[in-house]
């Protein structure tokens, strides 16, 4: 971010690199919890993963279409998206340690 010298655009795409190494990770992690979840626990790890990716787009949307911060709204809704897949990365890579 600091080489984006305040410029949004390099801004965004340095938090869209960022997104896609998280990302990575977030699937990683919630394949081998999956992988590791049988018959109840494999059902509420679904559950639970299609709930946070509902909150998750629904925020990062909500986020980027706020009228009242113009431009600022697409760094907003980034800095969401990226916090938020951090977070659930760590938890799930978490339960896929204590699973071993």
């Amino acid at each position: 971010m600091a080489k984006a010298e305040g410029v949004s655009t390099k801004m965004l795409d340095c938090g869209k690199a960022e997104i896609g190494k998280w990302d990575t990770r977030l699937n990683t992690a919630y394949q081998a919890v999956l992988a590791s979840s049988k018959g109840e626990a494999h059902a509420q790890l679904l559950g639970e993963q299609r709930a946070w990716l509902k909150h998750h787009l629904s925020e990062t949307h909500r986020l980027a279409a706020d009228p009242n911060n113009g431009s600022v709204a697409f760094l907003d809704s980034q800095a969401f998206e990226l916090k938020d897949i951090a977070d659930r990365t760590l938890v799930l890579e978490k339960r896929a340690q204590g699973s071993r």
